[in-house]
């Protein structure tokens, strides 16, 4: 078959003869040819048997061949295409991570025939990893990372689209001991990637909901598993539906088991808070759930300094309590400020000491124009003292509408007035939510509704007796129940908890945190067992 195109020539106009002319010419493009036996081959650079889909660098080498073929076009799958002649290109991705690509060739012949043919390629594009990440990550190459067993929060738990642990936060130290001796070493590699080795020490903690992953079966605990030597991670944009607010955007995944500090049975880890001293990640495990775990630098640990006993009231003589330490706050005082109902005295019906415990109770009687009676004992101008530990063993009220406070104020409250004195609530909790222990700090701007402090929840308030701590310092002031952290504030010189505090204790009944008194009560009692001060 020929095709021919026909067209008009116009002559040069001859004027001397007079005359036009016009020429008719065919151009032949010969036989339509269609390509045939296409093949095309997509190798991707760095393919090895530890990198199955290429070296990070998204380099694929691409070769196409047909016969009667002019030239190439290739689609590359990405959005991209280029007309090859030769049918041979280099080209390289540039999306992170592991990402197939359908590579679309046409082969062109005469006339525009083409024959097509597809191929797919999986291909490996290291994310290039942000430098204040490797960094605070790695330090100066190798940086030895642990749990934050002071954290609340350091093991928590929520929904998967969620970004703080809303259903379980744990109180420090409250995990499985084989949590707290993992060594979590991140390690920067010469093209700037990072690796990561877990010295587990034997075990690691596993999250019962999760130990099928890990072929074994129990509770949440401790179990003989292998977290399998030093792992490259692939690093790339977190996938979640975070804001820059409360996440770096970005996430790693670790090959294998998976395990950073305890097995969730996921595997990639979203970057959530890092800096030089701490880092938080989230990660979705086996059972959908969004899993929480907060680090620390090794180096970052503080030695416990050993202090000595300074002062003491143990409690030990029944009667009055000791007039040398303990004056009483009287009255009403238009609810104290917190609009409480309860009328402060100084009787042995509201306070005693007996049978070892100092015992402050609350009771429903009319006095002095008052419903309810309770006492508010304090050392006031008897005791006081400038940083140090505090352990106070008690065992609090239940019943609703009470609220039982362990608590300090500045000594010079009565120059300076409230809240510019300060104020170290040790323990506080009311009836209405038994078990949650409150350890707030109040200073100016900062007080009331708006005062710094934490909780926890802890079992048996108001049968057993346990231990309220505070360790003060110039540097912070942490809260303490059994000996386990669970609020930890920031002092520094700006701030009024660098002078004497003296103690109170007392009983109130409603007011703004105390709630809706229960009409069934009739009398509760807190029961102190000593209180020690040292230093």
């Amino acid at each position: 078959m020929k095709y021919t195109i026909k067209s008009i020539t116009t002559l040069l106009f001859a004027s001397a003869l007079g005359l036009t002319a016009c020429k008719q010419t065919e151009f032949g493009f010969g036989d339509i040819i269609t390509p045939s036996n296409l093949t095309v081959v997509a190798d991707v650079i760095g393919v090895d048997a530890n990198n199955p889909n290429g070296n990070g660098t998204g380099s694929v080498n691409i070769a196409a061949q047909a016969g009667q073929a002019l030239s190439y076009k290739i689609d590359f799958g990405d959005g991209n295409s280029q007309m090859v002649p030769s049918g041979k290109v280099a080209y390289k991705y540039a999306n992170p991570g592991t990402n197939e690509y359908v590579v679309s060739v046409n082969a062109i012949g005469t006339g525009g025939a083409m024959t097509t043919l597809s191929k797919k390629v999986k291909v490996f594009v290291a994310f290039e990893i942000p430098s204040n990440i490797l960094t605070a990550m790695t330090g100066s190459g190798s940086k030895v990372w642990i749990t934050d067993n002071e954290a609340i929060g350091h093991v928590g738990v929520g929904p998967s689209d969620g970004f703080t642990p809303s259903w379980y936060a744990a109180d420090p130290n409250q995990r499985p001991a084989c949590l707290y001796d993992d060594e979590i070493t991140f390690a920067k590699t010469a093209n700037n990637q990072i690796t990561l080795n877990v010295d587990n020490k034997g075990q690691s903690s596993l999250i019962g909901a999760a130990t099928s992953f890990y072929g074994v079966s129990g509770p949440d605990g401790c179990y003989d598993i292998s977290t399998g030597g030093t792992k490259a991670l692939t690093f790339s944009p977190a996938t979640s539906a975070s804001t820059s607010t409360n996440s770096t955007r970005v996430q790693f995944k670790v090959p294998g088991n998976g395990i950073v500090n305890f097995g969730t049975g996921g595997t990639s880890y979203e970057i959530l808070v890092l800096s030089e001293n701490n880092m938080t990640l989230r990660s979705i495990g086996s059972d959908g759930n969004a899993w929480y775990m907060k680090l620390k630098p090794k180096s970052a640990t503080t030695p416990v300094t050993e202090k000595k006993l300074v002062w003491s009231d143990e409690f030990n003589t029944d009667g009055a309590p000791n007039p040398a330490v303990w004056g009483y706050d009287l009255g009403n005082n238009n609810g104290w400020g917190n609009n409480e109902v309860q009328y402060y005295t100084n009787r042995a019906d509201n306070a005693v000491v007996q049978g070892g415990v100092l015992k402050i109770t609350a009771k429903k009687e009319s006095y002095q124009g008052s419903n309810y009676t309770s006492a508010r004992l304090l050392s006031l101008n008897k005791y006081s003292f400038t940083y140090g530990r505090v352990d106070i063993r008690a065992k609090l009220p239940s019943a609703g509408g009470t609220w039982p406070a362990l608590w300090m104020l500045g000594s010079n409250i009565q120059t300076v007035g409230w809240p510019a004195c300060g104020e170290i609530d040790i323990m506080e909790m009311v009836g209405n939510k038994p078990n949650v222990i409150l350890g707030t700090v109040h200073h100016p701007n900062h007080s009331g509704g708006n005062a710094d402090g934490g909780s926890t929840t802890i079992t048996n308030a108001s049968t057993e007796f346990h231990t309220y701590s505070l360790d003060w310092s110039a540097s912070s002031i942490k809260f303490y129940v059994d000996d386990k952290l669970f609020y930890t504030f920031a002092n520094n010189s700006s701030l009024p908890f660098n002078k004497d505090f003296f103690f109170i204790m007392n009983i109130a009944l409603g007011g703004n945190l105390g709630g809706t008194i229960d009409p069934a009560f009739t009398t509760a009692t807190m029961e102190v067992d000593y209180i020690r001060v040292y230093q």
